[in-house]
This record gives C-alpha cells, sequence and structure tokens, in this order.
C-alpha cells in the first residue's frame, strides 16, 4: 500500500471517528431538546443551520460557483426528501426511547445498511463482515441485557426499533449521494441534501404551525436550549454529514456502516453529561461492538496489504 493510499484510508478512519462521536451527541441532546421544541419544527431549524454553514463552507473552499445545483429538480427533491426524512424518522425514534436503549440498538444498523445495499446493488459483503457483524450483534445483545434483565435504570421505550429501521433510509441517500453528482466534491454534495432538506423541512413546518397542529420553535426563548440545538446543527448534521460521505465514498457505504457502531459508545459517554447513566452491561457492549469495527478494519488494511 502506497503512502497515498495510507493516508486516504487514515482520512477516511478519522471522519468516521469525528461521525462516531457527533453523531452520539446527537442522541441525547435530541432526547432533551424534544422537551423543548416539537419534533417538526426542530428538524427545521437543524437543517436550515446545516445547510447555512455547509453553504459557508463551500462558497469559501469553492467558490461562489460551488453553490450551484446541477443534479437536475428531481434528484435535488429527492435527495432533500431522503435525508430529511431520515432526520424525522431517527428523532421520532428518540422521542420515545431511552438514549442509551436508543443508542444500543444502533449497533444492528450495519445489518440493515448491508442487507439496503444488498438488495440496491447485488453488492457482495466484504471479508470479515460476518465476524464483524456478529460482534457487533453480540455487543448489541449485551447493551440492551441490562434493561431486559433488570440490571439497571435503562429500558425499552418502544421507539428503538424505529431508530433502528431508519438506518435503511439513510443508506439509501448515501448510495444516491455518491452515484447521482459527476465529478462533485463531497462537501458540495453534502451541501445539496441540505438544502434540499430544509426546503422540504421548512415547508412542512410552515404548514404544521399554520394549522395549528404544532408549535413555532420561537417560542422557546432560552438562550442556552438554542445553543445546544444549533451545535448539534453544525456538528451532528452539516460537519457529520460531510464527513460521512467523505468515509463512504473511501470505504464503501456497507463498510462505512460498520464504524456507525462507534455512536453508541460516544453517546453513552455523551448520556452520561446529561444524567442519563449506563450500566455495566451498557459499557461492556459498546466494547464489544467496538470490537467488531476494529476487526472489519484491520482485515480491510490486510487486503490492501495483498
Amino acid at each position: 500500500m502506497t503512502r497515498s493510499d495510507r493516508r486516504h484510508l487514515l482520512g477516511a478512519f478519522a471522519a468516521m471517528i469525528f461521525v462516531g462521536a457527533s453523531w452520539g451527541a446527537n442522541v441525547p441532546v435530541s432526547k432533551v431538546m424534544l422537551e423543548h421544541f416539537d419534533l417538526i419544527p426542530m428538524s427545521a431549524i437543524r437543517t436550515a443551520s446545516g445547510a447555512a454553514i455547509l453553504a459557508l463552507l463551500v462558497a469559501t473552499v469553492e467558490g461562489i460557483r460551488g453553490l450551484r445545483i446541477d443534479v437536475g429538480l428531481r434528484r435535488f427533491a429527492l435527495l432533500g426528501l431522503m435525508m430529511g426524512g431520515f432526520f424525522t424518522i431517527y428523532t421520532l425514534g428518540i422521542q420515545f426511547s431511552n438514549p442509551i436503549s436508543a443508542a444500543a440498538v444502533q449497533v444492528a444498523g450495519p445489518l440493515v445498511s448491508a442487507v439496503t445495499v444488498r438488495l440496491l446493488t447485488g453488492a457482495r459483503f466484504d471479508p470479515g463482515f460476518a465476524t464483524a457483524l456478529g460482534l457487533t450483534l453480540l455487543g448489541g445483545a449485551i447493551l440492551v441485557s441490562g434493561s431486559l434483565l433488570g440490571g439497571g435504570s435503562v429500558t425499552l421505550g418502544g421507539g428503538e426499533i424505529v431508530v433502528l429501521l431508519s438506518n435503511a433510509l439513510w443508506t439509501l441517500y448515501s448510495l444516491k449521494a455518491q452515484s447521482w453528482f459527476d465529478r462533485a466534491s463531497q462537501l458540495h454534495r453534502t451541501y445539496v441534501a441540505s438544502l434540499s432538506a430544509m426546503s422540504w423541512m421548512v415547508m412542512l413546518s410552515v404548514v404544521l404551525i399554520g394549522l395549528g397542529w404544532t408549535r413555532s420553535p420561537f417560542t422557546v426563548t432560552d438562550p442556552w436550549v438554542w445553543t445546544q440545538l444549533l451545535a448539534i446543527a453544525v456538528f451532528a448534521s452539516a460537519l457529520g454529514g460531510y464527513f460521512w460521505n467523505v468515509g463512504a465514498s473511501r470505504l464503501g457505504v456497507a463498510v462505512a456502516s460498520l464504524w456507525v457502531n462507534l455512536v453508541p459508545f460516544f453517546a453513552i459517554l455523551w448520556s452520561m453529561a446529561y444524567g442519563f447513566m449506563p450500566n455495566a452491561y451498557q459499557i461492556a457492549g459498546g466494547l464489544v461492538a467496538l470490537s467488531g469495527v476494529v476487526y472489519m478494519q484491520w482485515r480491510k488494511l490486510q487486503m490492501t496489504h495483498r
């Protein structure tokens, strides 16, 4: 493996670690934010803030010409529908889950992603995928066993299955984001999808607020609440989405999905800061799930040496 290949791969690993940390923070923060905001308006604020940050980054790095949208109206609309739909469904699952149990079930996310990729593209699983998947699923079983066996305060709220199944929609978005553009940067792809998602979410919010079916987010006046919401919008929605595209483009969607198993590990750490305390089952399960990620990447490195 050449030095360039090694740097390319290490860059992908660094990107996915950022994704794990930022998306991990998203779980408890979203749970807390839902105590102050209604789901759809909150998602609209997040996508709008993320799109604004990404537009600024694109203009800075690629110039004003980089802000052009050249994927066609149909693809533009569908990209945003998939991204916005994922954010909404995922957050809905968190709303009806314990943050730690919601993080726990995500270790089975690679199974959903791998099956989705297989069904949509026919691509074979990478060598070592079965072993890595087995480790991550074992980690998930350990993570939730504390609740099922009464070993702690972590309980299942019913939304965990929604969180898990939302991986299929995110995988579909990821595949299309890599195939629907012609030599566009990963930053530009994320910007276009976020701009479309913002359009969908803002339009839906305006309709729901106008009908009186949901509250305006601007009734919330606590500066600290807004700071947390905007921070998660920037780091999880905007930058997390960008670095996900970087990792998915270099590792492939199925392998990058295994790295999402870092999300439960970081989510547990972040949840502790918000008063959601894990038990020994959650800690042990997180470490087992992490071993699956490490094993898969070790096999990938071994293959590149041949």
